[in-house]
């Protein structure tokens, strides 16, 4: 994992280096770059310290820039490759005198990659040994990013790099080593879209399948550049890399092969813009790790003499120099060891951490489980209580539907007794004995004629609601009232034996009622008086009609005496049928006036008047 400050000092060393051979200055490479003040004067201090590491962002800037300054082609690859003339690379320059040769400072890249760069690592695939059919030394190297840092970022490191490498030899005084990259890890689709060395130009890669197109700088046509193949591997140095050998894949088509490590992207077509190559025919991008095949040439043995005596020359010289390097490598390791354990510790901290972080989840599972289960019984419980409030409202709703019909017909008394659940409200025809009252009022068309429709209304409306009062006063159910006319009958739904006597009883108060409204009738110029017809007897009750329409109503010729007796009374009469009169004799005073007769009825029917006066009331 690369570390946020991820770059040596030492390469921009080698940088500054390289600008100030060329232009004997530095100008403005640090300008605005941040720096830990807190340590420093200056960037330059801090910059050209070489045992300070800074940001890759840093890096960038000061190499871009320097590329700016200097404007010349491969800058990249020549700054690197100035190093060993120019001895840039600091205090590690001091090293190079215990080398014998060439292989050695190609053995310990590794390490010195270490003090110089924390984004990637370098093997040593294939250690320097000499090719007797190139007749050269040959070295093989693996260079492989960290996983968190994108290699298409450090586009310009590759050439540097290379360039480093490159003149190790030189060092011994021989040619620069030769350096082939037969596959690199570079996305094209990326790294011409976004790396500003290719924006001047265009390309707009794509991939299309298989295929990478790009717009040719030359002719401004899009074209096909290169196309995905399988990559093969050979053994080097025991293991399994991937070394430029390849072939064309047998499936083409919309498949998801982006970072497949066994594929890579064949550049088939050479595209130049001016003199600079952009890419070269037979290049492979897309692979999972840069390969470097390096060869140069073996160093004979006068040159190593040579060497070893020039070294020991400046033995003194360099001798004190290189106690004070391996004294700061020792500084480095020491102040690395503390990092280590402070870092062991924050590890061990974190570790304790987690470890309470899972009993902690633990616990917190267990607590979602036994919350879950009361949770499932409590909206088990909630779906039972709503399913009886749904049966409870129904209820409800079936209560105050039969109260609304009730409440036509009885009195609240007698409703709610129907409601409690001691009596029914049936809906179904029935025959019983009970007693039926019709009234009438006498003279009610002429007092219609002569008054106002308000004033009739309003007569009426106080009369009615006197006689409603009255009639569930003596438990009675009403059953219609029509104009002037009011239909009551005793027995049903509440069984009561005592019919008759509460039928009568209700006449009589009726009478006396309307004998109290009489006064405010003679006002308006009339006189208010009622007829009343009452019969005992079995008859039929029930509910008829439709869904739409229902009516709880008595019928049948018992009701039909009713009926012709009010239709006999005159003003303040009450008239009651022999069946009623023999269940009130006792009580009430009466007087016999002949028998009718009904239509539908066989015999005559007795009538008797009720006198107003009953025999258990006081004189």
């Amino acid at each position: 994992m690369s570390q946020p400050f991820c770059i040596n000092n030492r390469s921009i060393i080698i940088i500054v280096a390289y600008v100030n051979s060329r232009l004997g200055a530095v100008h403005s490479l640090f300008e605005g770059l941040p720096f830990p003040e807190e340590r420093f004067k200056s960037p330059q201090d801090f910059f050209l310290n070489e045992d300070e590491w800074t940001t890759y962002e840093n890096y960038e800037r000061v190499f871009r820039r320097a590329k700016e300054l200097i404007a010349e082609p491969d800058f990249y690859f020549r700054c690197g490759a100035s190093a060993a003339r120019l001895r840039s690379w600091g205090r590690f320059h001091h090293f190079v005198t215990l080398f014998a040769r060439p292989s050695d400072g190609f053995r310990r890249l590794p390490f010195f990659n270490k003090n110089f760069n924390d984004t990637k690592e370098i093997e040593v695939l294939l250690p320097p040994s000499y090719d007797r059919a190139l007749r050269k030394m040959r070295v093989i190297l693996k260079v492989e990013f960290h996983r968190d840092f994108e290699p298409n970022r450090d586009y310009l490191g590759d050439p540097y790099l290379r360039g480093i490498i490159s003149c190790i030899p030189t060092i011994w005084g021989l040619p620069p080593a030769i350096i082939r990259q037969p596959v690199c890890a570079y996305d094209p689709a990326v790294l011409f879209l976004k790396e500003p060395e290719f924006l001047p130009y265009a390309l707009a890669p794509s991939m299309e399948y298989d295929l990478l197109t790009v717009v040719d700088p030359l002719t401004g046509r899009r074209c096909a550049a290169g196309r995905r193949v399988a990559l093969e591997q050979d053994l080097v140095g025991g293991k399994p890399i991937y070394m430029g050998r390849y072939r064309d894949r047998l499936t083409s088509g919309p498949c998801d092969t982006a970072g497949d490590p066994g594929t890579g992207i064949l550049i088939t077509k050479t595209m130049r813009a001016g003199n600079r190559v952009l890419l070269a025919e037979g290049e492979i991008y897309g692979a999972p790790y840069f390969v470097l095949d390096i060869l140069y040439d073996r160093l004979s043995m006068a040159q190593r003499l040579k060497h070893i005596f020039t070294a020991q020359t400046g033995c003194e010289d360099s001798s004190s120099e290189l106690i004070q390097t391996i004294e700061r490598l020792r500084e480095n390791i020491r102040e690395r060891n503390d990092a280590y354990s402070a870092l062991e510790k924050a590890n061990d901290e974190l570790r304790q951490a987690r470890a309470l972080l899972d009993e902690y989840a633990k616990g917190l599972e267990k607590k979602i489980e036994e919350r879950t289960a009361s949770l499932k019984e409590a909206r088990e419980e909630l779906l039972r209580l709503n399913s009886d409030l749904e049966i409870r409202v129904k209820q409800q709703v079936d209560q105050l539907q039969r109260y609304s019909e009730l409440r036509r017909y009885l009195s609240p008394k007698l409703t709610d007794q129907i409601l409690s659940g001691n009596h029914s409200f049936a809906t179904e025809l029935r025959r019983k004995e009970m007693t039926v009252v019709f009234t009438d009022i006498r003279g009610f068309s002429a007092l219609t004629d002569s008054l106002e429709p308000e004033e009739v209304f309003q007569l009426l409306n106080k009369y009615i609601a006197e006689m409603i009062s009255i009639v569930h006063a003596h438990d009675g159910t009403l059953n219609k009232i029509t104009g002037d006319g009011i239909l009551v009958f005793f027995g049903d739904p509440i069984p009561m034996d005592d019919h008759a006597e509460k039928a009568v009883s209700m006449a009589v108060a009726m009478q006396r009622k309307v004998s109290e409204l009489n006064d405010e009738w003679k006002r308006l110029g009339h006189e208010l008086g009622i007829g009343i017809g009452i019969n005992t007897g079995f008859m039929t009750v029930g509910t008829i009609g439709s869904e739409s329409l229902r009516d709880y109503t008595v019928i049948g010729t018992q009701t039909n005496v009713a009926a012709r007796l009010v239709s006999l009374a005159t003003a303040g009469q009450t008239l009651v049928s022999h069946r009623t009169y023999s269940r009130v004799r006792e009580i009430f005073d009466s007087q016999e006036l002949g028998e009718i007769t009904v239509k539908g009825v066989h015999s005559p029917v007795k009538t008797y008047l009720i006198l107003e006066k009953s025999r258990a009331a006081p004189d």
